[in-house]
């Protein structure tokens, strides 16, 4: 009796190529990254450097733990040097420590994309093989970070042909590191000199005073909020496009009611002579509310699942190359 045997090839296997999902990033790691770029040399307006973590290949998200600078030089056009003893030498000596932790990818202190990311890139991928590199870009302005992989654009793949996917990104701070990590950050915002004193230091917060903080610091953000647009409607400061849109965003986020519902509620309060027109109003008004919110989730889950749609199909285009 005659069999066929089929195997997959080594480069299409699903434990190899299983997408990232999610990205955990822990605060030392962006403080390591803000470190390096602060001691970086005059010349360099950019720095690089190795991330170490963990791997939950069944969930596919990845835990960034540690990292460390790496040197490098730029030596004319699409050439990059990488000091490899430097990176090895660091590498063991964190592996000593910490030997449950791999080279899961690599970080810069730029969130601009280019030949040169896709160059440093294909050399941390043969790092962290079998499993997809992670980049990510640090902006030390704004101290906004993302993640991404990237994966080889068309039927022959070139080391500067590779088209980076942006993977959702979380800071994760553990319950036991928070109130150190707030101590630290305390005095980096203004909100610092409003947010009243802890009578004592040492009791930890239960969770509803942890609310009521936070509540409390959510309302100073709104007044400063509100400060900043009265200032600049008054013309008393110039106005930001990046703060402008950031706010239009987010208020657009908010569901609202429509302008029809809101008018017939005010006439039915004005026309309202007792205890029950009050209350129908105040009903049909929480109707309103919740099939705007409910229309607004729709839309969101809408957006969510195309989103989930198209990396797919790069994820399978990705496959199809390397296969064919």
């Amino acid at each position: 009796m005659s069999s066929l045997t089929l195997a997959l090839p080594a480069s299409s296997l699903p434990t190899a190529h299983r997408p990232v999902q999610r990205v955990h990033a822990h605060p030392a790691v962006l403080a390591s990254v803000l470190d390096a770029h602060l001691r970086r040399n005059t010349q360099q307006d950019r720095v690089f450097g190795t991330l170490l973590g963990v791997r939950d290949v069944q969930s596919g998200t990845v835990e960034l733990r540690n990292a460390f600078g790496v040197p490098y030089e730029v030596r004319g056009k699409g050439q990059v040097t990488i000091d490899m003893d430097h990176h090895r030498a660091m590498l063991d000596l964190h592996l000593k420590v910490n030997p449950r932790e791999v080279v899961v990818g690599w970080y810069a202190t730029s969130p601009q994309l280019n030949s040169f990311s896709a160059l440093i890139h294909n050399f941390y991928t043969s790092e962290s093989a079998p499993h997809p590199a992670i980049h990510l870009t640090l902006d030390p302005s704004s101290l906004s970070f993302a993640a991404y992989t990237a994966s080889p654009l068309g039927l022959r793949a070139q080391d500067a042909h590779l088209a980076f996917t942006p993977v959702s990104t979380s800071l994760r701070v553990p319950e036991q590191e928070r109130p150190g990590l707030d101590l630290l950050t305390s005095n980096l915002s203004s909100l610092s000199a409003l947010a009243p004193a802890p009578t004592n230091p040492e009791t930890p917060q239960t969770p509803l005073q942890t609310l009521q903080t936070l509540l409390a610091t959510v309302s100073q953000m709104l007044d400063q909020v509100l400060a900043y647009v009265a200032d600049v409607v008054s013309g008393a400061r110039e106005g930001d496009e990046k703060v402008g849109r950031a706010l239009y965003e987010t208020v657009g986020h908010v569901p609202r009611r429509a302008p029809a519902a809101v008018a017939a509620n005010e006439d039915d309060e004005e026309k309202a002579a007792g205890q029950k027109d009050k209350k129908s109003g105040a009903a049909a008004a929480r109707r309103d509310f919740e099939e705007e919110f409910n229309a607004h989730l729709a839309d969101v889950l809408m957006v969510s699942y195309l989103a989930n749609v198209i990396r797919t199909q790069a994820e399978l285009s990705s496959r199809l190359n390397l296969v064919i």
